[in-house]
């Protein structure tokens, strides 16, 4: 099995983002989705070095809805893939850099929404 990376892939088949994001490296050397998100990850590490923020994660996953079997059948659970995670001043912070709002996007952010609605000290943001 041959293992390449996204960007590696979409140059092998030649295609483009669907929104027209290009893929992008960022300083730190991860490949990101969107040029607007390389820059967020380097302005977020910066506050990691400065200690302004800490526990930098990138594309943290939060399980909106377990997975579980139906009439024999395994149903996936349905995920959510942030694009930061960091804790600032004590509180969680989850960071989505975004273009495009589909209606995929609203739906799951909806539900992290509702998930996180009593937690204190945990927020979610969008840039």
């Amino acid at each position: 099995m041959i293992e390449m990376t996204l960007s590696e892939y979409r140059k092998v088949i030649g295609k483009k983002s669907k929104y027209g994001a290009k893929i992008t490296v960022c300083s730190q050397k991860h490949t990101h989705d969107s040029k607007k998100e390389a820059l967020r990850c380097s302005e977020l590490t910066l506050m990691e070095r400065g200690r302004l923020i800490s526990h930098l994660k990138q594309q943290p996953k939060f399980v909106l809805l377990k997975g579980f079997w139906c009439r024999h059948n395994k149903i996936r659970p349905i995920c959510y893939f942030a694009d930061f995670s960091y804790k600032m001043k004590g509180e969680l912070v989850i960071e989505d850099v975004k273009g495009k709002r589909t209606a995929v996007y609203l739906m799951k952010k909806k539900m992290l929404l509702n998930q996180i609605k009593n937690r204190k000290h945990t927020r979610f943001i969008e840039t």
